[in-house]
């Protein structure tokens, strides 16, 4: 049977689950098989005994969070990307990067590419000086993103993002890169969408 923990007091080792079927079933604290404590609100699957009583209460699975959607509420609460690009910050620009973190396709204004690159040098010089472990987690997961971004800015102005290729040619490559990654966005409506200005 499926339900919902209404209560649990610590000190009487008690719980009251509301089931499904809309009645209200009593457990103790010994017939709770997780390692977390009982929490209001809860969803759990359990069994009933003879007395009618819930027994083998498990935390339901439903209560498990998908760590990406978990982390895109978090970025939420840290910036606001719904309101209009005009008014955003760095953290916003940055955090629209990160929930583009696998995003190929479109395009990146100058703004959104060079905040983000900002962005990821603060990260990278605190945890640098913090812990190499940290810093090099900390690189590893803003590599796609910042793939990503980069690829999308190449789009703004017109490019393939197969052009970062370009910086492999010593010297000269990595020169025509930062060129392009400075120049202006396109003002027309190209294949990859219409201009992010």
């Amino acid at each position: 049977m499926k339900g919902q923990i209404l209560d649990f007091s610590i000190q009487t080792n008690i719980g009251i689950i509301s089931g499904d079927d809309n009645n209200r079933y009593y457990f103790k604290g010994i017939e709770w098989k997780s390692t977390e404590i009982p929490n209001r609100g809860n969803k759990v699957d359990f069994d009933l005994d003879n007395e009618g009583n819930a027994i083998q209460v498990y935390l339901s699975l439903e209560n498990k969070v998908n760590p990406l959607e978990s982390f895109s509420n978090y970025l939420d609460k840290i910036s606001n990307t719904n309101q209009a690009e005009e008014n955003f910050n760095m953290i916003d620009w940055f955090v629209k990067s990160l929930k583009n973190y696998a995003n190929f396709s479109g395009r990146a204004r100058r703004k959104e590419y060079w905040y983000f690159v900002l962005g990821q040098l603060i990260i990278s010089i605190i945890t640098g000086l913090l812990d190499e472990t940290i810093f090099n987690i900390s690189t590893l997961i803003l590599f796609i993103p910042g793939l990503a971004v980069l690829v999308r800015r190449l789009h703004d102005i017109n490019k393939s993002g197969w052009w970062i290729l370009i910086s492999l040619i010593p010297f000269i490559g990595s020169i025509i890169l930062l060129v392009w990654l400075l120049t202006n966005t396109k003002s027309e409506k190209n294949q990859w969408g219409l201009p992010s200005k």
